[in-house]
């Protein structure tokens, strides 16, 4: 079975359209697996008229904000179904999303080196669309994807759930964030993916969503940002890149309390060499726009 899992905060303006397209499905084998970190708005209510309506299959949870990184650790281990297809609450699905599932997932069942499949997500603004490289189905790792055959955007991964609960996202302190980059690279270490080059997933950009803010968050979340920045060097980079991640790593690292010699200690040395002085610079720039 599939678990359809929403993480949710404060979104009951989209739910609906959401839910309607979950009811729309073609292929009504999958749970809704709804969690709701902390929600202030009317959240509950909407999501307590589903469930009477009785025309999806619906595990709610409500708990106090734990963010969104915590979030997902627990959807993990809440999910019924062997398999797991995250949608945020802002995006919804196709009518056949399920059973585009259910056709393609011969292709990783029995692969043990197979994490999963991934589909695209289309916008509704269609400049606002990822670029995936391939025309046809086509294996590669989550890292690769991005860095070797030059996608970009996010995807719509649909996951083995005894995969996706082995690399639960780490927790820092009253950090609420980390991104989900450090899941995903880690899981390209060990596994593949197939790319299916089809829509499952629409979306639209939401002005106050957390794309928005992406800057700020990882300011406030230094020690999560830290950590997917130099993760990165446990992947072979092209130089262009590895020049930017080690900007990237130090603009963050100044932040995350654990000072430059034990920053040092995390990346390699030319990651210091190149990334030290320009990272420094661009986080007294964010610290400027900041204020």
């Amino acid at each position: 079975m599939i678990t359809v899992f929403t993480p949710t905060y404060n979104r009951s303006k989209t739910l609906p359209r959401l839910y309607q397209s979950l009811v729309d499905q073609t292929d009504k084998r999958f749970e809704w697996l709804l969690i709701d970190d902390g929600s202030t708005d009317n959240t509950e209510e909407i999501v307590r008229s589903y469930i009477a309506e009785g025309k999806v299959s619906i595990n709610y949870v409500k708990r106090e904000n734990w963010g969104l990184s915590q979030t997902i650790n627990q959807g993990a281990e809440l999910a019924n179904g062997n398999i797991i297809f995250r949608i945020d609450s802002d995006d919804y699905a196709t009518k056949d999303a399920v059973e585009t599932i259910y056709k393609n997932w011969h292709i990783v069942e029995a692969d043990d080196k197979l994490c999963g499949l991934v589909f695209l997500r289309e916008a509704l603004v269609a400049s606002q669309s990822p670029f995936c490289p391939f025309t046809e189905n086509f294996r590669t790792n989550f890292f690769d994807y991005h860095n070797v055959y030059g996608g970009y955007g996010d995807m719509a991964e649909v996951i083995k759930t005894e995969v996706f609960r082995k690399y639960k996202l780490p927790k820092f302190g009253n950090e609420k964030f980390c991104p989900e980059g450090v899941m995903w690279n880690r899981m390209a270490l060990d596994y593949d993916a197939v790319y299916i080059p089809q829509a499952i997933y629409l979306f639209e950009y939401i002005e106050d969503g957390m794309t928005k803010h992406v800057r700020s968050n990882l300011r406030r979340n230094a020690n999560g940002a830290s950590t997917y920045f130099a993760e990165i060097f446990h992947h072979k980079t092209r130089l262009p890149y590895y020049l930017k991640n080690s900007i990237s790593f130090w603009r963050y690292a100044f932040l995350n309390g654990k000072g430059i010699c034990e920053n040092m200690k995390t990346v390699p040395f030319f990651a210091t060499f190149f990334g030290l002085v320009p990272g420094y610079m661009l986080n007294v720039i964010d610290g400027w726009k900041v204020k």
